[in-house]
């Protein structure tokens, strides 16, 4: 049996179990109401696979990204809890995973400076390599979702360093030309005046690369907050295809306003990027 720990801040939130194929969680006492996910409610059995779902979302959709994860940490395979026990410091949302339990109380690592010339190198080497999304020198522990290749950084005093559990990541950046980039800050720009709360983007130019620096939905102030995708919290595993009318039921128990609800557009335009959702608090 394989056993990951998950914590919100220094608040264990619980356990994924792993026995075989099949993925389980369960709160610990110390979770506090709101649920990890909507997907795992805190009372009433979960849908079948929605635990496995959530992890299976917090990693790379390609499977040669994942299996030069595992290559690189020297890792038997790449299925979600084993790959996240190594990269499970810093993911999208609150939630930080590790197979250690101590992971609240361990001495914390200074934070690692990510030069610029540094990230220029490792923009250009993902560009070239669409797999290279990590610099492994730099011993990254964090993981990212979706299809394209990018990487997550800590913007804090003017530098940026390498996330880790203690210092979360504040922006993702990938590799982009000025004219693609526009394009994306247009249309995001787009959906902030259409009511759609879209990721605030720019172009940063590291030496002779250009990149898409994106401000990341699930922090504030530089520490994380409560949030999940989509997917996460239906319960869909990246890859799988997700029904409109399965989103729409989501958006009604948000509370959203019938207006937004019926909004096909809107819809469209969540699924066409797996927007996110933000938790509720209760």
């Amino acid at each position: 049996m394989r056993e990951l720990y998950a914590f919100a801040g220094r608040r264990r939130m619980g356990t994924f179990r792993q026995v075989g194929d099949r993925v389980d969680f369960s709160y610990a006492e110390s979770a506090g109401p709101t649920p990890i996910s909507l997907s795992l409610p805190r009372t009433g059995p979960a849908a079948p696979g929605a635990a496995r779902a959530w992890l299976d979302n917090l990693l790379p959709t390609r499977d040669d990204v994942r299996r030069r994860w595992a290559r690189e940490r020297g890792l038997p395979d790449t299925e979600p809890m084993t790959l996240l026990a190594s990269y499970g410091d810093d993911l999208p949302g609150a939630v930080s995973l590790s197979a250690d339990p101590d992971l609240p109380w361990r001495r914390a690592p200074h934070a690692v400076e990510a030069p610029l010339p540094e990230i220029a190198t490792r923009l250009a080497a993902l560009r070239n390599q669409p797999t290279s999304w990590l610099d492994q020198r730099a011993r990254p522990r964090f993981s990212l979702g979706g299809h394209q290749g990018k990487f997550a950084l800590r913007r804090a005093s003017g530098k940026w360093f390498w996330p880790t559990y203690e210092h979360p990541s504040t922006h993702i950046l990938r590799p982009t030309t000025p004219e693609e980039a526009s394009a994306r800050i247009a249309d995001l720009g787009r959906a902030r005046s259409g009511g759609i709360p879209a990721t605030r983007t720019e172009l940063v130019t590291f030496g002779a690369q250009a990149a898409l620096v994106a401000e990341r939905w699930d922090r504030l102030g530089g520490r994380r907050i409560h949030a999940e995708t989509i997917r996460q919290a239906l319960g869909v595993r990246a890859g799988e295809d997700i029904d409109p009318g399965g989103v729409r039921d989501l958006l009604l128990r948000l509370g959203l306003a019938g207006s937004a609800v019926d909004d096909v557009g809107r819809i469209a335009f969540l699924l066409a990027g797996d927007r996110v959702v933000v938790a509720p608090r209760r």
